[in-house]
């Protein structure tokens, strides 16, 4: 007789997929992150409690792809069926760690936007206690949500293993829990989104400056999209052949994640590049306009009297020297009204 249904192959597996996804992305967020910190330390010279913050979510963010890793060299992205008993304890020992690990990273870089809407507000205002509020019930669906991960079993030597049939807390309120969480952070990103064009459209600012800002916070979208994507993919964790068919669950959750932890980071970028493009403009310019000049030609003098010419000695007022750059003094450029743009 025929077998009508075929064991699949056990050759099919997509753990390299989760591999190459969240190295990559996990790559990229953790250069934002680094490129968000030096642009405060040594740029703005303001570093606060925000990029703090955030950088402690890269921490736990590049742990838990170490420890995910770890987990698919283990089966996961295989089928269950062809997977020992040992492999399987390791990935339902792991798996609620990943689970914390996520749910803090992707958690804390939104609290920072928000910190970052009050600084650019200059006070806070209703819209941003709003704000705190909706990040504030995030974090209250996630404490509970860890709470349940690490207390779903009664027998003491089984409490991390969800797969275990001996649970304190039915699956169908962890599933409930986990899903409003998680439809809660799409939500959260939603409206972290859309507040900068709300809250920041009557400030003194630029029209291009605000255009400027609002697309970058818009990036939160994406992560809302990630989010939902998400949310659709968590009755997967109790498929009976959960190792293969959780996939798109850690796919969906690292790179929502990368992208809450981007979107955190791209305020602060565009400083660090008009600095860095500005000093290689002004280096080009003077090279090319100069050659040859003697290293104090251009300097000007700041009471209003005309450059030196060639072969004369650079202008002096209180006995400090004003180096002249593109029509301004150099201590006087700033790129920017706003410190943290």
């Amino acid at each position: 007789m025929i077998r009508e249904i075929s064991e699949p192959s056990p050759d099919i597996g997509r753990g390299y997929i989760i591999n190459i996804i969240i190295w990559l992305g996990g790559g990229i967020s953790t250069v934002c992150v680094v490129l968000r910190v030096y642009s405060r330390l040594y740029i703005i010279h303001r570093p606060g409690w925000d990029d703090a913050i955030v950088g402690f979510a890269a921490l736990l963010n590049i742990s838990a792809r170490a420890l995910m890793s770890v987990v698919v060299a283990h089966g996961l992205g295989q089928h269950i069926i062809y997977l020992s008993n040992y492999d399987i304890d390791i990935i339902t020992y792991y798996n609620p760690i990943l689970e914390l690990m996520g749910i803090i990273a992707y958690c804390l870089p939104k609290l920072a936007i928000v910190i970052l809407i009050q600084k650019l507000m200059g006070r806070a205002t209703w819209g941003i206690w709003f704000l705190y509020g909706v990040v504030a019930v995030l974090f209250i669906l996630t404490v509970v949500s860890i709470v349940i991960i690490f207390v779903v079993c009664n027998s003491p030597g089984q409490f991390l293993h969800l797969v275990s049939p001996e649970r304190c807390v039915p699956i169908e309120f962890y599933d409930i829990v986990n899903t409003l969480a998680s439809a809660w952070s799409a939500f959260t990103d939603l409206a972290l989104a859309v507040s900068p064009a709300v809250f920041l459209w009557n400030l003194q600012m630029k029209t291009s400056r605000k255009m400027t800002v609002i697309l970058i916070m818009a990036l939160g979208f994406f992560a809302m999209v990630a989010a939902i994507a998400k949310t659709l993919q968590l009755p997967k964790q109790t498929s009976p052949d959960v190792t293969y068919d959780i996939f798109w669950l850690y796919i969906t959750v690292a790179v929502e994640t990368d992208l809450v932890i981007i979107a955190s980071c791209a305020p602060a970028l565009p400083k660090l590049c008009a600095r860095v493009f500005s000093r290689r403009q002004d280096q080009t310019a003077l090279t090319s306009y100069h050659p040859g000049r003697p290293s104090w030609y251009g300097y000007q003098r700041q009471d209003g009297m005309s450059s030196p010419q060639h072969g004369r000695s650079p202008s002096f007022k209180g006995g400090k020297r004003t180096e002249f750059r593109l029509g301004r003094p150099l201590e006087n450029l700033e790129l920017g009204e706003m410190d943290e743009w």
